[in-house]
């Protein structure tokens, strides 16, 4: 079915419920102009567009051209909405998305939206590993168990793969630079699947025949029962007999400086029982950098000076950039400076082995790899898996303001250009060590009883606090 196609069926299908939806309020011309007004602003502030354009083969731009064409057979409100959730979608940045407050019309088409999102339960427990989406908890399909380690091979009768590229504007995706593709572990969920009542999931369990299911959506997938609990939370721990002092942040809230440097300190007087440090900011959406800065001012020996670059487009900056690639890219130049941490008056200032952990990281978090990157000599190493985002430290998105839907939104307009080696490495989403995926690991996960973020289960099962306590 061609994205036209669908487009028309989600509106026919709301038509009943969302009756209110059902009307043009703006002009074809005036939404033009808005979506015209969209795809300028962020060509003209974002550097990641041109980036992308190289690094990962995507010319964000024409799709969205492609995208705002669809404004012609557009017949609700609705409809106009989610060709301008489309553009946001299309720029493949966390960092590009609405921002709040909304207009009121704005917010209206939110609602509607929301409501039938909110009736989407379908949940298909997979992770995406070297090119395949792989089961990691075990479901009931109609009357069979889909087993772990089962590979999701086709949706609606179409390669998995073959489906990402041709929706890339119905949410959010990472980049496989490896394999050359979008993926993420939600794909079955996005701007137009939502309206489906059902989708059709071909699963190839492990040493059996693939076999394809017509799956519901407005209902909840069964899973076989677990006993584990996540039971996470930031905290700081002191584990013996390791002598491992454990630093868990969950996320970069600034709230909890007072807390780290107030649990923290409580060792300085142990320092020398320390053997290592395992700073875990998995799963850390962001927040505020000086979050993660306060908690390495707190540990570190001494002052860590550390590269920093980061560029723009010629509406944030008239420096041109005099490296080759970046000049090439049409970048500007907006920092170029070493960037200095120096430890706090009452920094443990341990000289061991201090390991982080990433994975699931993104903005403020994503920017706390500056430090562990800093030196391939020091003390602070990076170990977790790659996130197929553009992280780096960079400016807070600029608002802006649509003509006429009054949709405000924000643009990312900076990106790290530390080191320029390729436009591949510009995404600076490297560690010092890859953490592998285990399928063992996520049947013994599904057998666990008890917490995840326990002690008992971090030293005895964790993959990544397990690296953590050997790595050199």
């Amino acid at each position: 079915m061609n994205l036209r196609k669908l487009l028309l069926g989600c509106c026919s299908i709301l038509l009943i419920n969302q009756a209110s939806s059902q009307q043009l309020t703006f002009t074809r011309q005036q939404m033009r102009e808005d979506a015209d007004s969209f795809i300028h602003i962020i060509q003209r502030v974002s550097p990641h567009i041109p980036v992308k354009k190289v690094a990962w083969q995507y010319d964000a731009i024409t799709f969205m051209k492609k995208a705002a064409k669809r404004i012609d057979t557009v017949t609700t409100d609705l409809s106009f909405y989610l060709v301008l959730q489309e553009l946001l979608n299309l720029a493949q940045d966390q960092h590009t998305s609405t921002w709040f407050p909304q207009s009121e019309w704005m917010q209206t088409q939110s609602n509607h939206y929301n409501k039938t999102r909110n009736t989407f339960k379908m949940a298909i427990p997979n992770t995406y590993i070297d090119g395949q989406y792989i089961i990691r908890e075990a479901f009931v399909a109609l009357n069979d168990t889909i087993p772990i380690g089962s590979v999701i091979t086709h949706i609606n009768g179409q390669p998995v793969d073959a489906y990402v590229k041709a929706r890339v504007g119905g949410r959010n995706y990472s980049y496989d630079a490896k394999h050359q593709k979008f993926y993420s572990g939600g794909f079955f969920k996005d701007l137009w699947s939502i309206f489906s009542d059902s989708l059709t999931l071909t699963f190839a369990p492990p040493n059996q025949v693939a076999k394809s299911y017509k799956l519901p959506t407005r209902e909840f997938t069964k899973y076989l029962p677990v006993k584990f609990k996540y039971g996470d939370k930031t905290k700081v721990e002191f584990w013996e007999p390791e002598n491992i002092l454990y630093i868990r942040l969950k996320e970069m809230n600034s709230d909890s400086v007072p807390f780290l440097e107030r649990e923290i300190a409580k060792y300085k007087h142990r320092v020398n029982e320390i053997s290592r440090i395992i700073v875990d900011f998995r799963e850390n959406g962001g927040g505020s950098d000086t979050t993660w800065q306060t908690l390495y001012a707190n540990i570190i020996p001494s002052s860590i000076q550390y590269d920093l670059k980061i560029s723009s487009t010629q509406a944030s900056s008239t420096k041109k950039e005099t490296n080759k690639m970046l000049a090439q890219l049409g970048l500007y130049n907006l920092i170029d400076k070493p960037q200095v941490i120096e430890p706090v008056a009452n920094s443990l200032r341990f000289n061991g082995p201090i390991i982080v952990l990433f994975e699931n990281h993104y903005s403020s978090a994503g920017s706390a790899m500056a430090i562990p990157n800093a030196s391939k000599t020091d003390n602070i190493h990076a170990i977790g898996r790659k996130t197929g985002e553009f992280l780096g430290v960079g400016f807070s998105p600029v608002l802006y303001t649509l003509p006429h839907s009054k949709m405000l939104f924000r643009v990312a307009p900076s990106i790290e250009t530390t080191h320029p080696t390729t436009p591949v490495a510009l995404m600076h989403d490297e560690l010092e060590q890859q953490v592998p995926y285990s399928i063992e690991h996520f049947k013994l996960i599904s057998a666990y009883e008890g917490a995840l973020f326990d002690r008992e289960f971090l030293l005895k099962h964790d993959l990544f606090i397990k690296m953590a306590l050997t790595y050199k």
